[in-house]
């Protein structure tokens, strides 16, 4: 099938869920998104594997059936997160991110002062919609840097999704220049960076629950030149309420970049995630991801009757 068609044909199906959903009651959604991630956890869970060696490295002495019931409940809230996303306009959903509890803004506001910009490190939870409309309603100028998605039509979309909460969110390709991040802050504005990705090929190793992996070199390069301040971000949903947490991270004082500096800057910006994800493991997006390795995973994941339908 021709790029462009694919394209094309996959913009109409993301458009007509979008239709669907703003036509539905929410409890209706919900109900389908339930459903949808009890077939797909019964049937055919995508990335066990990946998932399972992850889940581990988070919790390494969890019993087999333990790890596999985070995971059932790790697909089933990123179906029901990816539902209420397409909705996240209506009013019911949006005042979550009106009414989200916020922690340590006044650092965020603190290190804004300083005037050099905030570099702002964040993790793929599986609420990032929700997270980035909070910035996009908040007064704070922010930017984004993002990957954009391999269908032109659906990156378009989800850009202007994110614009109908407000335009203070400025998004940056990952592919620009690294000029574009440095004017960015020197306009002093929040740059949203994120860490938990691998980056084999040009990255800087950390260490995160105690296994290695390479990590973007931007947010210390960004802080040894521009001697931005850098701060730690993390969001989750506690008792059905958005919560949003701003850390700073201490940082000694660098007078030169080299490896060793660079390594140890974004170590000590990736440390504070573990916290957070080890409190919600269900809600990180990035258990689906090849993150401390690319291959070397097991074919299959055994799973009992129990352990599938518990």
């Amino acid at each position: 099938m021709p790029t462009l068609v694919k394209h094309k044909l996959e913009y109409v199906l993301l458009r007509s869920a979008v239709f669907l959903a703003n036509i539905l009651p929410l409890f209706v959604i919900n109900g389908l998104t339930y459903s949808l991630g009890r077939i797909v956890w019964v049937l055919f869970p995508f990335r066990l594997p990946v998932a399972y060696d992850n889940i581990s490295n988070v919790f390494p002495s969890l019993a087999h059936s333990e790890k596999l019931k985070i995971l059932k409940k790790a697909f089933l809230h990123f179906f029901y997160a990816a539902g209420l996303i397409l909705v996240i306009h209506r009013k019911k959903i949006s005042t979550k991110v009106e009414e989200a509890e916020i922690s340590g803004l006044e650092l965020l506001d603190k290190a804004l002062a300083e005037g050099k910009g905030v570099i702002l490190t964040t993790y793929h939870g599986c609420w990032f919609e929700a997270y980035f409309a909070w910035f996009s309603r908040n007064s704070r100028p922010t930017s984004l840097i993002y990957q954009q998605q391999s269908n032109p039509l659906c990156d378009k979309f989800f850009i202007n999704q994110r614009q109908r909460y407000g335009n203070n969110l400025e998004h940056i390709h990952s592919c620009e220049k690294f000029e574009a991040y440095e004017n960015a802050l020197k306009k002093n504005r929040l740059l949203i960076i994120s860490l938990d990705q691998n980056y084999n090929n040009n990255g800087t190793p950390v260490t995160l629950f105690g296994h290695e992996f390479a990590c973007a070199k931007g947010t210390a390069l960004l802080h040894l030149k521009l001697k931005a301040p850098v701060l730690t971000s993390v969001y989750y949903m506690k008792n059905n309420r958005l919560h949003i947490d701003f850390e700073r991270v201490e940082l000694p004082d660098y007078s030169e970049i080299n490896d060793f500096t660079i390594s140890e800057i974004s170590n000590l910006s990736i440390k504070g995630y573990e916290k957070t994800i080890r409190a919600y493991p269900d809600q990180w997006f990035s258990l689906l991801h090849r993150l401390w390795k690319k291959s070397g995973y097991q074919d299959r994941i055994n799973r009992s009757f129990n352990d599938i339908f518990s």
